[in-house]
């Protein structure tokens, strides 16, 4: 992989990958610049000098586990920056156990001035997503992928029978996912009120147009 990358203001991303029943998986690491340094949205396995090179950005000062999922690299992550806060979604701790310095993160969990966050509650994910308001970047994990010729075969072939390879979509099974729809409302209109013009997933290529946001909301409107 590539190492990490600046992809807009204050923001950097880092590639890399995971293996499941011996396939390789794509997956990436959002590294967001706030007033009070920076926020690691959900870790991916760390060299030295990854480390090294995050540090000289700034002092962590936040790892996000963005879902129930996403939670590999975590424990490895909250020891590698001991000083950090660790933000988890509701339900992590019961999955996989205690995890150092965890908190929950809610709806009026206190981020920076420069990063809107929002919990979806009412899918099993339990995904929080947030803005970068300097970037006008959103940052997801799982609510969007775009799979395109660079990603591994596997995971190619898979969004290939999905219908949704070669760009931004999101996959049917989500249906079954959704415990409230009243939630995807509330993502859908939350979206909306954000000036997005680039989608940061953690899967995929990344997505940088005017209207990223809009057309993520319409992605979404088949739950609604």
């Amino acid at each position: 992989m590539t190492g990490l990358r600046e992809i807009g203001p204050s923001l950097w991303c880092l590639d890399s990958h995971f293996k499941v029943w011996g396939c390789k998986g794509s997956t990436r690491m959002s590294v967001i610049g706030v007033a009070d340094g920076l926020v690691l949205y959900s870790p991916v396995s760390l060299s030295k000098a990854d480390i090294a090179h995050i540090e000289s950005l700034g002092r962590v000062h936040t790892i996000i586990a963005p879902n129930l999922y996403h939670h590999m690299y975590l424990r490895a992550a909250a020891a590698a920056f001991p000083q950090a806060r660790v933000l988890v979604p509701d339900g992590l701790e019961r999955k996989i156990g205690p995890i150092p310095r965890a908190e929950i993160t809610r709806s009026e969990t206190g981020l920076s001035g420069d990063l809107d966050h929002h919990v979806f509650s009412g899918h099993a994910l339990r995904e929080i997503c947030l803005f970068h308001r300097p970037s006008g970047s959103l940052i997801t994990a799982d609510l969007l992928y775009n799979f395109h010729a660079e990603q591994f075969a596997a995971e190619k072939a898979f969004f290939r029978v999905l219908g949704i390879y070669g760009r931004p979509g999101v996959p049917f099974y989500h249906r079954f996912a959704i415990e409230n729809k009243a939630a995807v409302r509330q993502l859908i209109d939350m979206v909306r009120t954000w000036p997005v013009r680039r989608i940061v997933p953690c899967h995929g290529r990344i997505v940088e147009h005017p209207d990223a946001g809009d057309a993520f909301a319409a992605l979404w409107e088949q739950f609604a």
